[in-house]
């Protein structure tokens, strides 16, 4: 081969490359058919395409190390579900561990800083903007929830098994919405409210502080909402003499005709569709496994993750976009022999795939209210003095830092643990 071929086969070669990038793919293909040329040609071809391969594999090399080595992902498109019941799916990756002890590091807050989310504790609502309102007229909280213009707060559950749902707003009096109920549901941004009383189902709008739009329905024997779907109502059957069940109430149909499905032992909320539940089920052999739950198919399970170790005390929390749940899990490892149950965070656009890393430990295990401040960002309760918050991309990268532990922000001692607000504004 003439010096002038060798240099112009040399310099197409590495202006080809220039181009565009090599796919993975090709690489093995590529250097084979060069081997057999090589064969061929003559020394100084040969070093000639070694050198081109050497170059190609270097450009290969960096636009894989650019892939890698980019700012964290995107959050993937809204999870779509399709397909018939799944009887067992490709089950899900094991969870990869964070360090447990080392990597929880305590954060206190001083007296007068506010808390990451609205929160209450002690009698008295904490905002996030440093405000203090007194809930003593009210009694005992149970649950809260921010909207626009105020806070919705439900009542413990009295001696008599009733609860009451009150309205509160910055310089004015706690206002009544509701008395008397047997069970209330509020939808995650706190704008609708399902509650029973006695043998009728209601559901309303919440708007200024007063119910809108209120629509009824007779209630199955045993149920009570627990949650919302989309425009339906979940419900939860009482086990009795029969097993526990969930179904679906759809306001406007009057008497309500619930099916009742038996699969779901745990139900952690809802996805953004209104048409999919994330849930817990069992196996065949009565192994817990995650799932999804279609409620046009009767709550039927479409998809399944059978090897993420969940545990069944029902406590955990959907993120508002749908991609993430924290919720408890086993964990057998003599690294945390003395905490066998963890929080685990897990992906649901990753896990029912099998794809590495789409279940994590998230530090110590979900004991009170759990709230997702953002599609960043979830914090629980641990006892009646600290809040835990969970760091999702450091999580997902692996970094430390990831889980921080918070002093709960009050002046009085007290054993009740703090109640987090649902719909904290997002301050990012």
């Amino acid at each position: 081969m003439a010096t002038d071929d060798l240099e112009r086969a040399l310099r197409q070669c590495l202006s080809d490359q220039a181009v565009d990038p090599p796919a993975v793919a090709d690489l093995a293909d590529r250097a084979m058919r060069r081997a057999r040329r090589a064969r061929r040609a003559r020394n100084g071809a040969a070093a000639a395409v070694g050198l081109c391969l050497f170059a190609t594999a270097g450009i290969a090399g960096g636009h894989l190390l650019l892939v890698d080595s980019s700012q964290p992902p995107a959050l993937a498109e809204p999870l779509t579900v399709t397909g018939r019941d799944v009887a067992a799916s490709t089950p899900a990756a094991p969870a990869a561990p964070l360090p447990f002890s080392e990597d929880l590091r305590s954060q206190p807050l001083a007296a007068t800083q506010a808390p990451p989310v609205d929160l209450v504790v002690a009698g008295e609502l904490h905002t996030v903007d440093g405000q203090r309102m007194d809930l003593a007229e009210i009694g005992g909280v149970a649950q809260a929830s921010r909207l626009t213009d105020g806070w919705l707060v439900v009542t413990e559950t009295s001696a008599d098994g009733a609860a009451g749902v009150w309205f509160v707003a910055p310089d004015t009096a706690p206002q009544v919405v509701l008395t008397g109920v047997d069970a209330v549901a509020v939808d995650p941004v706190g704008t609708r409210i399902a509650w029973r009383h006695g043998a009728e189902l209601a559901v309303a709008s919440v708007v200024h502080g007063e119910l809108a739009g209120t629509r009824r329905g007779r209630a199955p024997v045993q149920s009570r909402p627990v949650g919302f779907a989309g425009e339906a109502v979940l419900l939860e059957r009482d086990g009795g003499e029969r097993r526990r069940g969930y179904g679906v109430w759809r306001p406007g149909q009057g008497e309500s005709r619930t099916s009742w499905s038996e699969t779901a032992s745990v139900v952690y909320g809802a996805l953004p569709d209104g048409q999919t539940v994330v849930a817990q089920v069992h196996d065949a052999s009565g192994g817990p496994c995650l799932a999804l739950l279609d409620v046009e198919q009767g709550l039927a399970a479409v998809k399944t993750a059978c090897t993420v170790p969940l545990t069944g005390d029902g406590r955990g929390a959907v993120s508002a976009d749908g991609r993430w749940l924290v919720a408890n899990g086993g964990v057998a490892d003599a690294r945390v022999a003395s905490e066998p149950e963890l929080a685990l965070l897990v992906d649901l656009n990753q896990v029912f795939d099998d794809q590495i890393g789409a279940v994590r430990e998230a530090g110590q295990r979900l004991a009170g209210s759990t709230v997702w401040v953002d599609h960043d960002s979830v914090v629980h309760a641990a006892g009646a003095d600290q809040l835990v918050q969970i760091n999702v991309d450091r999580i997902s990268a692996g970094q430390g830092g990831a889980v921080e532990h918070i002093a709960v922000p009050t002046s009085a001692a007290v054993d009740a643990e703090p109640v987090l607000v649902a719909g904290a504004p997002d301050r990012r």
